[in-house]
């Protein structure tokens, strides 16, 4: 791995809104949709509004990462599919909640899918009915991105994902107050943002991910400065 690029795994948080499916999911549980999977960016095209959009499976504790991506890994080399996996935790009935984020799946092969992960010793919880709720939502990935400018980093698999290096660690409140302040005091506020971090071999790296399909280099310069300069003021 050169200075130019970073291949890890690391986290993302964001904030969606969730609800069970309404669709038929071939299954008897607990699946959640997420309604707007970029919030913050109201382009044409931005693809919460492809079909299905991210669905969690909601499991009834909250395993190890290391168990989900293992069943992961075996359950890929037979499921007839691809589909994209990963473990993370969202807050349901106000208490941390484990869920597997699934991408790339059609809605019918949901319950498959879910009996492959029974099989490997994955339970989940039971079908309900659950109304459009907000929810921090943090997920274990593996991240491959490369350096575009100084700070500045472009995902390798989906263009339109930028991060902008940070030196500290946010909070999540301070980040979302930040986000805020910055999106009513630009003229081009149309992005979305989250925390992420990863791993490299000092320790661990920290950005904010925006999503932007028409970003440029010069607008995500200038939001990552106006980042810097208000964590600056942030007191601990």
């Amino acid at each position: 791995m050169n200075n130019d690029t970073i291949t890890s795994i690391g986290t993302i948080s964001k904030k969606e809104n969730l609800a069970s499916v309404e669709h038929e999911t071939n299954t008897h549980v607990l699946v959640l949709e997420s309604l707007f999977p970029f919030p913050g960016y109201h382009g044409t095209t931005v693809p919460d509004r492809t079909d299905p959009r991210s669905l969690f499976l909601v499991t009834n504790n909250v395993f190890s990462d290391d168990k989900i991506i293992r069943a992961i890994k075996q359950i890929k080399g037979n499921f007839p599919m691809y589909f994209d996996g990963a473990p993370g935790v969202i807050q349901l009935f106000n208490k941390p909640a484990g869920v597997i984020r699934l991408k790339y799946l059609p809605y019918n092969l949901v319950g498959d899918l879910v009996a492959a992960f029974q099989d490997e010793g994955i339970t989940f919880l039971k079908e309900r009915k659950v109304q459009e709720y907000n929810s921090i939502i943090k997920i274990t990935k593996f991240f491959t991105i490369h350096k575009s400018t100084e700070g500045i980093y472009v995902d390798e698999n989906w263009k339109e994902m930028a991060y902008l290096q940070m030196p500290i660690q946010m909070r999540w409140n301070s980040f979302e107050k930040i986000t805020a302040s910055i999106k009513h005091n630009v003229e081009d506020n149309n992005f979305d943002a989250a925390l992420t971090y990863m791993y490299d071999k000092h320790g661990l790296l920290d950005f904010v991910r925006i999503y932007d399909e028409q970003s440029c280099q010069g607008k995500l310069i200038f939001i990552r400065e106006k980042y810097l300069d208000a964590i600056k003021y942030l007191t601990y």
